[in-house]
């Protein structure tokens, strides 16, 4: 007596096809080479139904595994697109307080040189007094100039 082979162990079902379309679909998706989406759509149910040629339904009724997947990768994305924006915003605060740094101190620079002219713009008035001055006398310089106070 002859043995024949099962039928059901050679073939496959229609929900281990339609779940290998759905695999497929979000492969594709996740590499950026979809064939029905828009390419650069972000992985979500809505999308690999659309790639897989199914319903939403039927990946949330029939293939609950494979819709958690999804859900984890668009997780996953979302989390690493928070993580990349954390890390900008923590690089622009400390260029941000680089910058402020850069600001006080040129600040308090601005106001230490405002202070250094207004002490040499009196001394230049006490100076100018004294040369205006009739009593006072200049000493003649090198080059024989009695005019030079100083």
């Amino acid at each position: 007596m002859m043995l024949k082979p099962e039928a059901t162990s050679q073939t496959t079902t229609r929900g281990e096809l339609t779940a290998k379309a759905i695999r497929q679909a979000i492969v594709r998706i996740e590499k950026g080479r979809p064939k029905v989406v828009k390419p650069g759509r972000k992985l979500s149910i809505q999308a690999v139904a659309e790639e897989a040629g199914v319903s939403r339904a039927t990946i949330h009724n029939n293939h609950p595994g494979l819709a958690e997947r999804i859900r984890e990768a668009g997780n996953k994305a979302a989390r690493v697109q928070r993580d990349e924006k954390n890390t900008e915003l923590k690089e622009l605060r400390s260029k941000y307080r680089d910058l402020r740094q850069e600001y006080v101190h040129a600040r308090q620079l601005n106001q230490d040189i405002a202070s250094e002219m207004a002490s040499l713009a009196a001394e230049n008035q006490r100076l100018r007094a004294i040369v205006e001055n009739e009593k006072v006398v200049g000493f003649p310089s090198k080059n024989g100039d009695r005019n030079n106070v100083l």
